[in-house]
């Protein structure tokens, strides 16, 4: 006697339904929208880009460098040298290519065309470089002697100040000052230089101006009349 076999019923697709049209995708190959993509923070400024060089900003390239400021430097279309240092105690600051470069005690504009020129001698043709401040080093000034309030003063940020106005900090010349002759003691890498400073002259219009540095020590002496 024979049997019969019946066949299993056909095995239906499952109805499509409207889902996300990215999940269908694995996630390792997913791509963000770029509205929805983060955008990293200072991408307009990114090393190697082919993005115009961005200029100074106003009274960033007068700021005067100092040992513990640390720098990004940006080269057009050479991603490879873009770099982010720490300027040393000598004041020099290490660089692809160019080594050690002594850059401390200059201003961020001078420190940029400096650089710039190096690289344009021997290693790129018309180079376009863009130094900027990533992180200041602790600035502080210290000013004793015949002032009202003698101690350190921290300068925020980029600030750029004038001898009188470090004296002005610490609350002014006392009576018995001697304002013809306050002394500055600036370190500049290995060396300790020492400035006489007539502050008396600079009160005048025509008298010129002395600008303090972080690190700088101020000493006003005693007047003997």
């Amino acid at each position: 006697m024979s049997q019969v076999v019946l066949a299993a019923p056909p095995v239906l697709p499952a109805p499509q339904t409207q889902s996300d049209p990215t999940s269908a995708t694995p996630a390792a190959f997913r791509q963000e929208s770029p509205a929805s993509a983060p955008r990293a923070v200072g991408s307009d400024r990114a090393i190697g880009m082919d993005a115009p060089i961005p200029s100074l900003m106003a009274g960033e390239g007068d700021y005067i460098l100092a040992s513990g400021d640390t720098l990004d430097l940006m080269v057009y279309r050479e991603p490879d040298l873009g770099m982010r240092s720490k300027i040393a105690r000598d004041g020099r600051v290490q660089l692809p290519l160019l080594g050690e470069v002594k850059v401390a005690g200059m201003s961020v504009r001078d420190a940029q065309e400096h650089i710039r020129k190096l690289y344009d001698a021997d290693y790129l043709v018309d180079p376009q470089i863009y130094l900027n401040i990533a992180s200041y080093t602790q600035r502080k000034i210290t000013v004793i002697g015949q002032v009202s309030r003698p101690g350190s003063y921290e300068l925020q940020g980029n600030e750029s100040l004038g001898i009188l106005e470090a004296i002005g900090m610490a609350g002014g010349f006392t009576r018995i000052a001697d304002t013809k002759n306050v002394v500055v003691k600036r370190r500049t890498g290995e060396k300790v230089e020492t400035i006489k400073v007539n502050t008396k002259r600079l009160e005048s219009p025509e008298g010129g101006s002395f600008q303090v540095l972080p690190g700088d020590i101020l000493t006003v002496g005693e007047s003997w009349y």
